[in-house]
């Protein structure tokens, strides 16, 4: 994986952003945690009303959060996703009882885009998908497919490689909040009942809080397959419209293995 630099454009939205949510929800929870003394609180106080101080902890610590929530696996999400569609979308499921593929097939749902472009795109798209793609249909993901398609085009041509950057941008980005909202809402779950119990005060800002990051990861639950769904499109798009340039390398690896 590669790790963008803090001074660039990418990694400032799907790594820099969610690592920095979390720290600031670290932040909150360890001041208003019923055990931190007044000495820590003080330490926090002053890092947050010191711009510099506070520029250099949210830099440094929210991209290092970041990168780590990016290490997590990106499949888990979808996933969920997946079993929560099967469970409540009524469309998840065909005339016949059976789910529809795109509610059951792992990333990169290689299968259901056969349906796609028989159902939805020109007979050009269907036969450089039995071309192309379909040979690399496998048991379980085919992730090597699918990373070799974005490094092709994006050494060929920038314009389709910048519209892939940015679908894969968003399922990263929407994957990191997730994770970040999942443990900013454990850690207030976990702080709202001991404020509570042990120093007697009910904090309603934290309670809204959490109820506003339980609706988030619902909402990211409900949509977050259809997103990467949507990142896959977009790859296929532009291998489409490089069809030549795969087909060349197709080709040229049908005569290497003869």
């Amino acid at each position: 994986m590669n790790i963008p630099t803090i001074g660039g454009a990418r990694g400032i939205f799907e790594i820099f952003v969610p690592g920095m949510f979390l720290l600031l929800n670290l932040g909150i929870v360890v001041y208003m945690f019923p055990y931190t003394d007044n000495e820590t609180k003080n330490l926090i106080a002053t890092a947050a009303s010191s711009p510099a101080i506070a520029l250099v902890i949210v830099v440094g610590f929210g991209y290092l959060i970041g990168v780590l929530l990016r290490l997590l696996r990106t499949e888990s999400p979808d996933q969920w996703s997946a079993a929560w569609l099967r469970k409540f979308d009524a469309d998840a499921r065909q005339e016949n009882g059976q789910f529809k593929l795109w509610a059951t097939e792992d990333f990169p749902y290689i299968g259901w885009m056969a349906e796609v472009c028989k159902e939805y795109l020109p007979p050009d798209a269907q036969a450089f998908y039995d071309e192309v793609w379909a040979k690399r249909k496998r048991a379980g993901q085919n992730k090597e497919f699918f990373n070799y398609c974005k490094v092709l085009i994006n050494s060929k041509d920038e314009r389709a490689a910048n519209e892939i950057y940015a679908a894969e941008s968003l399922t990263r980005y929407m994957s990191g909040m997730f994770y970040a909202l999942v443990v900013a809402f454990i850690l207030i779950l976990v702080t709202i009942p001991l404020r509570y119990f042990l120093a007697s005060q009910l904090t309603i800002g934290l309670v809204i809080i959490l109820i506003a990051y339980l609706v988030a990861i619902v909402e990211i639950i409900q949509h977050f397959r259809f997103i990467r769904i949507k990142e896959v499109q977009t790859v296929f798009t532009a291998t489409f419209q490089n069809k030549e340039l795969f087909r060349q390398a197709w080709q040229y690896s049908l005569r290497e293995s003869d």
